[in-house]
């Protein structure tokens, strides 16, 4: 069997190792805390049975002092354990969860423009946090509790074999090895369905509850909120009926566990009282024993709920290995980009999404002089942005060429081309941030001056000298408290920034009145200026300046 991580699998001991000693440290604490639990308890145990022995004259003298002072340091050790253990392991689990979030989001900007269109945001932003935080479960309820019962149980055996008997201890050990795995194994068998159907059943409840909220006026608009919300409750009642079921299922376990406890706590009973006659032990030894292994069986209550969670946990770590392990479908090259790079060709480009679907683009052929300005018209659908989504070389033709000054884009450097090639999007990302930081996404360097020229350009400067916090006003999620046509001109302002000698300017004066447009257009054309550029529009007219009227069918 080969030792290779599967292909597919999310490499968890890699992400674990980066803070191994955060967890050995958490790991130490949560092995401390119990240890001193099970000390407290036996020593109790022994000091109880030892004063009682001396209050019937069975014992002359006890020493009440090495006993309580063991006592009250088992104490004060076990409630400082708890605490750093609390401490270190949640700093332990919240540094793993960023490492992954970053590990995962760095993935997905590798990812070409195609792939991320395909990702259902819903199911998508479930597995960025929803299955990241299943996985805060792998050491908080799963590794800690296993492994540190497991310790304990062993630490304890060896005790037992030197202060009381060989055999008694790897009895008593054996049991608890043996009965407490076997009830949290049966627990996660049994469970095995449920929690499979929790890991699929909150997502997709998540994403149906989602894109109910963001179709919510058309779904008003056309009378579906009564199936909409049918849809949600059959599907929130299927997760709770699951989370029903394992919630049942962890309280037989917990029932079983504590009876291997106490079956382990009436063993140590039955064999201590033999010891007991042979005079191997002591009374007050006895009573060590036996709340000792009672304390010992209570070590192990977390245990079939974590192994249950295991499976959860198994669950959500496939689905984000499913996006840990996508790769960029375009081929990456590193050749650099011709020294002018402003002329534009494609030649006999055939493009169609799906094998199923038919072409979009079928021989097309065009050259784009250094410097011109195209505009190009035509009805929806007729592959208007998929052409504009070539020259960025977002997609790549599936026969032709797309050339930059001669050279193929799919020999250029995928991030030198994208700076060199400005795009003007139909639906810009606007981020909750003030419009000076959303500008300097484009350029972070960018000083109030050269942010306040690109507004200029853009034909907001009056729009932002009317606002009282200026280039300091908060912009909402996706831009929320903006019109359409103003955030379109903070998306055109923000590509002024790049400065770029090639730029795509897709539905440029979409939202904006004919005033306003004309306007737009006219400080365009000033700002074009040297550039070549491509202006994808319905309504040429609005356009600044172009040399070129191309229509696509």
């Amino acid at each position: 069997m080969s030792g290779r991580p599967h292909p597919d699998r999310l490499p968890l001991g890699a992400l674990l190792g980066r803070r191994r000693g955060w967890l050995i440290a958490g790991l130490g604490l949560i092995l401390l805390s119990l240890f001193a639990g099970v000390v407290l308890l036996a020593l109790s145990g022994w000091f109880i049975t030892a004063s009682a022995l001396a209050g019937l004259g069975l014992i002359a003298m006890i020493d009440i002092f090495a006993p309580g002072a063991g006592i009250r340091l088992a104490a004060i050790t076990r409630t400082v354990a708890r605490y750093g253990e609390r401490l270190v392991t949640h700093e332990a689990t919240f540094r793993l969860l960023a490492d992954l979030r970053l590990a995962l989001f760095e993935r997905l900007l590798r990812l070409d423009e195609a792939q991320l269109r395909g990702l259902r945001r819903g199911d998508t932003l479930n597995r960025l946090t929803a299955d990241v935080d299943t996985l805060d479960h792998l050491f908080l309820g799963v590794i800690g509790p296993g492994v540190s019962a497991f310790l304990l149980t062993i630490l304890a055996g060896l005790l037992a074999a030197l202060w009381v008997d060989p055999g008694v201890a790897l009895g008593l050990t054996l049991l608890l090895l043996a009965g407490n795995p076997l009830v949290a194994e049966t627990a996660r068998r049994r469970g095995l369905a449920a929690s499979r159907g929790v890991v699929a059943a909150l997502p997709a409840l998540r994403r149906e509850a989602g894109e109910g909220l963001e179709g919510l006026q058309e779904l008003v608009a056309f009378d579906l909120g009564a199936a909409q919300r049918a849809r949600v409750e059959t599907r929130s009642a299927a997760l709770v009926g699951l989370q029903e079921r394992l919630q049942r299922l962890d309280a037989v376990s917990q029932a079983g566990v504590t009876l291997a406890g106490l079956a382990a706590t009436w063993l140590a009973l039955l064999l201590g009282i033999g010891l007991l006659g042979d005079g191997a032990i002591s009374g007050p030894v006895l009573g060590l024993l036996v709340l000792g292994m009672l304390a010992l069986g209570e070590a192990w209550q977390p245990l079939p709920g974590a192994w249950r969670r295991l499976e959860q946990c198994r669950g959500a770590a496939a689905r984000l290995g499913e996006t840990w392990h996508q790769g960029p479908q375009l081929p990456v090259a590193t050749a650099p980009l011709p020294a002018c790079g402003q002329g534009l060709e494609l030649e006999a480009v055939d493009f169609r999404y799906r094998p199923d679907l038919p072409k979009v683009l079928d021989g097309f052929s065009l050259r784009i002089e250094p410097r011109e300005r195209i505009a190009l018209v035509g009805p929806s659908g007729a592959g208007k942005s998929t052409l504009a989504m070539l020259l960025m070389r977002q997609l790549d033709p599936q026969s032709g060429a797309v050339r930059l000054d001669g050279v193929d884009l799919r020999e250029l450097d995928p991030d030198s081309l994208r700076r060199h090639v400005g795009l003007l999007a139909q639906r810009p990302v606007l981020f909750r941030d003030t419009l000076a930081e959303n500008l300097r996404l484009a350029r972070p360097e960018a000083g109030e001056g050269e942010l306040r020229h690109a507004l200029e350009v853009a034909g907001l400067g009056q729009f932002v000298a009317g606002l009282a916090n200026g280039l300091e006003t908060w912009i909402d999620e996706a831009g929320t408290n903006l019109s359409g046509g103003e955030a379109r001109r903070v998306a055109l302002a923000r590509l002024v920034l790049t400065d770029c000698p090639v730029v795509i300017l897709d539905e440029p004066t979409t939202g904006l009145d004919e005033g306003t447009a004309r306007g737009l257009a006219r400080t365009l054309d000033r700002w074009l200026e040297g550039r070549t550029a491509v202006m994808i529009t319905h309504d040429p007219e609005l356009l600044p300046r172009y040399d070129r009227l191309i229509r696509l069918d």
